[in-house]
């Protein structure tokens, strides 16, 4: 059984130092490229909403060759604690 996309968000971030939705795509590709809700507003909103629950912090901000404004995120204390707590093999 596959664990839940946002946790395995969090998951991830504990392997990076900083990681932006597109990132966290391709590295989750395999898992979860299949899916239906495998999408870049997916991803966003994952992101988003960890960071509100205080477990993602920003790390930055550039515009991509389009023009696109890229938001990267990294895990704060309080996400490590979370991940630990729920995969102490982590």
């Amino acid at each position: 059984m596959k664990a839940p996309v946002r946790f395995r968000v969090l998951e991830y971030m504990t392997t990076v130092e900083k990681a932006c939705p597109d990132e966290i795509m391709e590295a989750m590709r395999n898992e979860y490229g299949t899916e239906r809700h495998f999408t870049k507003k997916s991803f966003i909103d994952h992101a988003m909403c960890l960071k509100a629950n205080g477990l993602l912090e920003d790390a930055g901000a550039e515009l991509n060759d389009s023009g696109e404004l890229i938001l990267f995120y990294s895990i704060n204390e309080e996400g490590k604690k979370m991940v630990s707590k729920y995969m102490p093999n982590k």
